[in-house]
């Protein structure tokens, strides 16, 4: 594509083409390709630094068919991502939105690679039958990769510290933003502003179930400025919203605030009934809805026998991922045994003690761990196949639990309903002239399953390549991005 020119005739007086609002990973990624497409362009950040949440991520992005995957012998491809996101999400994401981010997310980590992501690794994103997670070196590594690629373009200019207050509208036409008393006008605006994570009011109105962690316990690991900025500037305009109440939340036990994602294989997780309900060695993403079906507490439970093994590095083999970048462990002896001081652990020298303790009926939990034991003897988990060389008996007094929940919570999924082309949508499902969405800061791409590790990046890199090329391309006024989206879904 040339570059973008205005009719010297045309009435519209613009200061730059495109409006980026946000610098996270949807927000530099929209830059980029529209900056490459011919346009000029501004990102507006609200906060004194560029990345966003971004550069708080682990920074794995989830992607099929990539060079990477081929160079360990591999055989993958987007049409097969699009069948696991699709199913595991009971087919609750339209399908041209699912089709576009699982067919261009992993030419998106290798143009990511070509402008400076280093991908140090390959590591399963969830519960899929190939490895999809492509490491970096984390989020703030690819933050830096795509400021320096900007930085080398002149087209694109950063503005700091400038929150938007409003969006510029014109005859049904998105052409700018304000803040405060300034204002740019522009032909195209992006918003790449984030989720709602840091804003409580918005939670409650848009996002519940985080809240119900307890305002002690829930830990939000994005950046201040996800104040909800997507919906709150789109609802003068009457726009959808998609992925009501879409969260993805890890449950942990109340030790620290610092990612301990997946727990070790011993580790025997029981609900209010003092019953176990799911494999503990499953990925995160799978274990949110598991455990909010149980509508009540849950707990972890092992003996002293455990605890003594637990020595500092061990939990790293026993389980299933061992994230890059997750430094601390929860389950070692030295955390357990100061946990137990400040009454976060509770330990009994009998199993029915426990019970008593947590809440649950001892029967109930004694007849768990018979049956439990038994498992390990015969060294096969009939109930929900756990991997049995990590599983240890629940035999040895004193015994400990402690209450888990849903509390760290990694980002926000409501948004503006966007289309496959990244162009957002209003009552009547009509594109919004000039206004486009990616990353947090739109809803719907991301179903009520997490899909793993790297599907909330793989969003945001994805979709914000799509807004700039969408944009770039309209304001040539071409009707469709270049490349159709799946004809056979």
């Amino acid at each position: 594509m040339t570059d973008i020119e205005v009719d010297a005739d045309s009435e519209v007086d613009v200061d730059v083409d495109v409006v980026v609002i946000g610098s996270g990973f949807a927000g530099l990624c929209a830059a980029l390709e529209a900056e490459a497409a011919g346009a000029t362009v501004l990102i507006a950040e609200s906060q004194d630094v560029l990345g966003g949440s971004s550069r708080l991520a682990h920074g794995l992005i989830m992607g099929a068919g990539t060079r990477f995957q081929a160079a360990q012998g591999i055989t993958d491809s987007g049409d097969d991502l699009f069948r696991h996101y699709m199913t595991l999400n009971q087919w609750q994401v339209d399908p041209a939105v699912g089709w576009r981010l699982c067919q261009e997310t992993g030419p998106t980590i290798e143009w990511l690679n070509d402008h400076g992501v280093e991908i140090v690794g390959l590591y399963p994103s969830g519960d899929e039958a190939v490895p999809r997670g492509h490491a970096t070196l984390g989020g703030q590594a690819v933050v830096d990769a795509l400021v320096s690629a900007i930085r080398r373009r002149p087209r694109i200019d950063i503005a700091l510290r400038r929150r938007v207050d409003r969006l510029l509208v014109e005859d049904g036409q998105v052409c700018g933003i304000a803040v405060g008393e300034d204002e740019i006008r522009s032909r195209a605006t992006i918003l790449a502003c984030g989720g709602l994570g840091a804003n409580t009011e918005m939670l409650k109105l848009f996002c519940p179930t985080p809240l119900t962690a307890g305002r002690d316990w829930l830990w939000y690991l994005g950046a201040p400025g996800s104040q909800g900025d997507g919906i709150r500037l789109t609802m003068p305009l009457d726009v959808q919203l998609a992925g009501r109440g879409r969260s993805q939340l890890t449950m942990r036990p109340n030790f620290g605030r610092y990612p301990d994602t997946y727990f070790p294989g011993w580790l025997v997780i029981v609900n209010d009934q003092g019953r176990r309900f799911y494999n503990e060695m499953s990925p995160y993403s799978i274990t949110q809805p598991i455990v909010l079906a149980q509508g009540g507490p849950v707990f972890g439970v092992f003996d002293n026998a455990t605890r003594l093994a637990a020595s500092p590095h061990s939990t790293k083999a026993t389980k299933k991922v061992a994230l890059p970048g997750e430094t601390e462990e929860d389950w070692i002896i030295p955390k357990i045994d100061a946990m137990v001081d400040a009454g976060v652990v509770h330990r009994s020298d009998t199993i029915e003690g426990l019970a008593r303790k947590i809440g649950v009926p001892a029967a109930n939990l004694e007849g768990t761990f018979e049956r439990y034991n038994g498992h390990v003897a015969r060294g096969e988990d009939t109930d929900f196949q756990k991997v049995a060389q990590h599983m240890r008996p629940v035999a040895t007094p004193p015994f400990y639990a402690t209450e888990l929940r849903l509390y760290m919570l990694g980002l926000t999924s409501v948004g503006p309903r966007i289309d496959a082309h990244a162009r957002v949508l209003d009552q009547r499902s009509r594109a919004i002239p000039g206004l486009y969405a990616a990353g947090e800061a739109s809803g719907g791409v991301l179903g009520p399953v997490y899909a793993g590790s790297g599907n909330s990046i793989a969003n945001a890199t994805t979709f914000g390549r799509v807004a700039g090329r969408t944009a770039a391309a309209d304001l040539c006024a071409e009707a469709e991005v270049a490349e159709p989206v799946g004809a056979a879904l």
